[in-house]
C-alpha cells in the first residue's frame, strides 16, 4: 500500500466524523432540495422535496395537487419548511418557486364513449349511434390505480328529440374525495352504406372487392343513396369517384355496351314472327337501357332494349310507333 494514500484515508474518515459531531451537536440535517417534483400519493411528504430529510422525511407536508395536474411552492414557502424540520440547506440564488406535479391515468372523451352508450341504451335506444362529447378536449385525469369503472353517472338525461345529453361525471381525486365534471354532447343515428374502398374513374367496371362499408349520419342518407352493395357491383361511374364517398343513384351507370354511331343488329320478334335488320345507334347504352336506333334501310328510328354488344331487340309494342315518325 502506498503510505500517502493510508495517511489520505485517514484524513478524510477524520473530516467525516467532525462533521457528524458538527451536524449532532447542533441538531440539523443536511438536505438538498429537488426542483422536479412528482408524486403518485394524493399527499406531498418532506422527502419528495428534500433529500437526506432523514426520519421527517414521511412526514405530510401538503395535499397533492389533483391528478395531472400541479402546484408551485415559492422559495418562502421552502425556507419555512426547511425550518419547520430543522433542515441545513442553501437556496440558489436564481431559485424562486419549483412545481409539484401529479401523476395520473389519462381518460379521453372517446374512451368516455362507451359508457355513455350505456347510458343511452338503459333509456331505450337501440339505434347505432354516433356519440358527440363537448367540452373534453383534454380529457380527464384519475389518481394512479383507479380506472372507468370508478367512474360514476350522478345525473344523465337526454333531450325530448333523444339527439343531445347532459350530464354529470363523479370523479374520484383519492379516496375519500370526487370531483364534478360536467359533460354534454350530441347523438347522431349512423347507419352501414356501401362505399368505394378505391378511387374508381370512368369504364372501370366496380367489384365486390372494391366495395367497403362505412357508417354515415342517418339523417343524410335519402332516396337517391345507394344502400345495397348489389347497386355498385358490375356497375362504373359516370365521373371519377373518391373513396369513401357516399354514392347517389346518378353517380353511377352500366358500362356502355353500345356507344352512339355503332352498327348494331336490331331484332323485332312478335310471337313465332322474328325480325332482324340492319341499324345505328342514337345514343350510348349499358346493358338492359332503352335507346335510340336507327334502322339504316328506312331510315326511322325507334326505340330498342340492348342485350348484348353490337346487338338490340324492340318491343313489339314500340312497332306502333314507328310507322308514325
Amino acid at each position: 500500500m502506498v503510505p500517502g494514500n493510508k495517511n489520505s484515508s485517514f484524513s478524510s474518515n477524520i473530516a467525516l466524523t467532525i462533521c457528524a459531531l458538527f451536524w449532532a451537536a447542533t441538531g440539523s440535517q443536511a438536505a438538498e432540495l429537488q426542483e422536479n417534483v412528482s408524486v403518485e400519493a394524493s399527499v406531498v411528504k418532506l422527502s419528495d422535496i428534500f433529500t437526506d430529510a432523514g426520519e421527517a422525511g414521511d412526514t405530510t407536508i401538503m395535499p397533492a395537487p389533483a391528478p395531472g395536474k400541479r402546484k408551485q411552492i415559492t422559495s418562502y414557502e421552502l425556507n419555512q419548511i426547511a425550518e419547520k424540520f430543522d433542515l441545513e440547506w442553501e437556496r440558489p440564488g436564481y431559485l424562486k418557486r419549483i412545481y409539484v406535479h401529479r401523476e395520473g391515468t389519462h381518460i379521453s372523451a372517446p374512451e368516455l364513449a362507451p359508457a355513455i352508450l350505456d347510458k343511452v341504451r338503459a333509456l331505450g335506444l337501440e339505434s347505432d349511434l354516433n356519440i358527440n362529447i363537448y367540452g373534453l378536449n383534454k380529457g380527464f385525469y384519475l389518481p394512479l390505480g383507479y380506472g372507468l369503472e370508478s367512474v360514476e353517472f350522478e345525473t344523465f338525461n337526454l333531450t325530448a328529440r333523444q339527439d343531445r345529453f347532459t350530464g354529470t361525471l363523479k370523479v374520484p381525486m383519492n379516496e375519500h374525495e370526487t370531483q364534478n365534471i360536467r359533460i354534454s354532447g350530441t347523438l347522431q343515428e349512423v347507419r352501414l352504406v356501401p362505399v368505394l374502398s378505391r378511387l374508381i374513374t370512368p369504364g372501370e367496371i366496380i367489384e365486390k372487392a372494391d366495395i367497403t362499408w362505412k357508417k354515415h349520419p342517418a339523417n343524410r342518407i335519402n332516396l337517391h343513396a345507394i344502400i345495397d352493395a348489389n347497386q355498385l357491383v358490375g356497375q362504373t361511374v359516370r365521373r371519377a369517384l373518391m373513396a369513401g364517398k357516399l354514392l347517389n343513384k346518378n353517380d353511377v351507370a352500366m358500362p356502355v355496351m353500345v356507344e352512339k354511331g355503332e352498327h348494331v343488329s336490331i331484332t323485332l320478334q312478335s310471337g313465332l314472327m322474328k325480325l332482324t335488320m340492319k341499324g345505328r345507334a342514337l345514343d350510348d347504352g349499358g346493358k338492359g337501357d332503352v335507346i335510340r336506333v336507327m334502322n339504316t334501310k328506312s331510315n326511322r328510328s325507334l326505340e330498342a332494349r340492348i342485350i348484348s354488344p353490337g346487338k338490340v331487340i324492340v318491343d313489339p309494342r314500340a312497332t306502333i310507333t314507328v310507322a308514325s315518325r
